[in-house]
């Protein structure tokens, strides 16, 4: 049985805060990367319900895509941001670059070029594609600001989790589980913190520059 997202209730004047998809990569059967005495299915959900928190505290909605270790389809994961309407959508992952690799850092990638199939599907535009771009160059910045983590830019790529998405959407590969340095760091609490708190500092500044959105949020 597939994981229901937990929402709401909420009323209708709750409803009007911008509400913010955040994806935990993996789950269930899908481990994702295993390295260095780590797990990426564990370490997203971690660094997934950090962010839910600190998006929270900075006056936005939050709905998870799952919040236990259960195993969800992308194309369903993508689905989730027209079903709630999410002005925003994070999915957080692991990365990996081989066993006993030296690679290290953080990188946002963001799908520019929705193909024709996708844009189909989910009735989306082009335009979907130059504001993922935005959201994910702000995350990108935030999050290397807070964890002086090595910048390793953005990336333009059709996952189908964020090229399917209906609103800006962005895939955060939060640092390499096959470094051996870096994995310490990403079992940490205190680490897994810096980095929930950077993406959330990334997607309100986005979100801040959408003038409604605003000021909803100078409300809070």
């Amino acid at each position: 049985m597939l994981e229901k997202p937990r929402i709401g209730p909420w009323d209708a004047e709750t409803q009007k805060i911008p509400l913010v998809l955040v994806d935990a990569g993996h789950g269930g059967h899908d481990g994702g990367a295993v390295a260095n005495g780590g797990i990426e299915k564990h370490l997203t959900l971690a660094i997934a319900k950090r962010l839910r928190d600190d998006l929270i505290a900075a006056g936005l909605r939050v709905v998870m895509t799952r919040e236990t270790d259960a195993f969800l389809p992308l194309e369903e994961r993508a689905a989730l941001t027209k079903k709630h309407g999410a002005e925003a959508f994070v999915s957080v992952h692991i990365n990996t670059d081989g066993s006993g690799s030296s690679a290290t850092g953080i990188e946002t990638y963001f799908s520019g070029k929705p193909s024709l199939a996708a844009m189909r599907k989910t009735g989306k535009t082009g335009e979907n594609g130059t504001t993922s771009e935005k959201l994910a160059a702000t995350v990108q910045r935030c999050v290397c600001e807070e964890t002086r983590a090595e910048n390793r830019g953005t990336k333009d790529r059709d996952y189908v989790v964020i090229e399917e998405a209906t609103c800006p959407a962005v895939l955060v590969e939060c640092g390499f589980l096959t470094n051996s340095e870096e994995a310490t760091r990403l079992k940490d609490a205190k680490h897994q913190e810096k980095i929930a708190r950077g993406i959330a500092s990334g997607v309100k500044l986005f979100l801040q520059a959408k003038p409604a959105v605003a000021a909803v949020l100078a409300e809070k």
